[in-house]
């Protein structure tokens, strides 16, 4: 006989990574219930749905629907691992205001479900954009469309989510806890480390300037520039800023700087500056 599973189902909604910034309205059920006699090995499917109307709150947001599936066993002795369960999930949107038995669905979209990091969510229409998940526990998956799913205003919106178990998972009870959210746009700006110190040039050979740049989106621009401190008008240097290009085999952004054709003449005391912005505008100067 095929080993039995218990299977607790319950629903948290998020709002506000990733939280959901608008409003999810008429979630039903909360409480997706208990599911009895699941053999281990064999799949089973339940479904919820919530509506998205079109207002102040939502209309200014573009962010993709993602749902987070935390997966935990009952019993401490057999935790979740891994390739314990595989899951999939289908997403079918219908026009507010939404009539059971009435409507037709204007969306189906098929969500993949991930529990391997690094997961990235990159919308189609906006190439730059880059959400990454680093970091995903045992237990846990998120399930979203890799065509950029975005929540459809004034939407009513049927989930069904599928659950496969390994045919070797214990018989235990596992509660399975779903959170909706919407990846939010991060606006912290781009990390700036400087990779050259102390370096004395010779007023022939270009100095190199190296930069290791990170951010969560796609860099747009890292530019840098050469000072001194303004001891008087008269000896004050300014190289104006000056764009890097990037390295693909390194991973840094990098330059050359020619004293002579930057007017850097004698020798001295000078700072090195620089300037990054990613896509989203999010800009650091150091």
């Amino acid at each position: 006989m095929k080993n039995k599973l218990t299977i607790i189902l319950g629903m948290v909604l998020l709002v506000g990574l990733v939280t959901a910034a608008g409003t999810i309205t008429n979630v039903n059920p909360i409480d997706l219930g208990v599911i009895q006699g699941f053999i281990a090995g064999g799949t089973t499917s339940t479904t919820f749905s919530f509506d998205y109307p079109g207002n102040l709150a939502n209309d200014y947001n573009d962010a993709p629907l993602v749902a987070r599936i935390n997966i935990e066993s009952l019993i401490s002795e057999y935790p979740v691992w891994k390739d314990d369960f595989q899951l999939n999930m289908v997403a079918e949107q219908y026009w507010l205001p939404f009539v059971f038995g009435n409507s037709f669905p204007i969306n189906t979209i098929p969500m993949q479900c991930s529990e391997t990091a690094p997961i990235k969510f990159k919308p189609k229409d906006k190439p730059g954009w880059l959400y990454t998940i680093d970091q995903v526990p045992d237990g846990t998956f998120y399930c979203y469309n890799p065509n950029y799913y975005m929540m459809q205003l004034d939407s009513h919106d049927e989930i069904t989510l599928s659950i496969t178990s390994d045919p070797a998972l214990y018989p235990g009870e596992y509660e399975i806890e779903i959170e909706l959210m919407e990846m939010e746009l991060d606006t912290s700006p781009p990390e700036i480390e400087f990779l050259i110190e102390g370096y004395v040039y010779d007023e022939i050979t270009p100095i190199p300037m190296k930069f290791n740049v990170t951010d969560m989106y796609e860099i747009q621009t890292v530019q840098y520039k050469i000072t001194n401190p303004l001891l008087s008008v008269d000896n004050y240097y300014d190289s104006g800023w000056i764009t890097t290009t990037f390295n693909v085999t390194s991973g840094l952004y990098e330059d050359y700087f020619d004293t002579s054709e930057y007017g850097l003449m004698g020798s001295g005391k000078y700072w090195i500056r620089a300037y990054a912005c990613d896509v989203l505008g999010n800009c650091r100067e150091m």
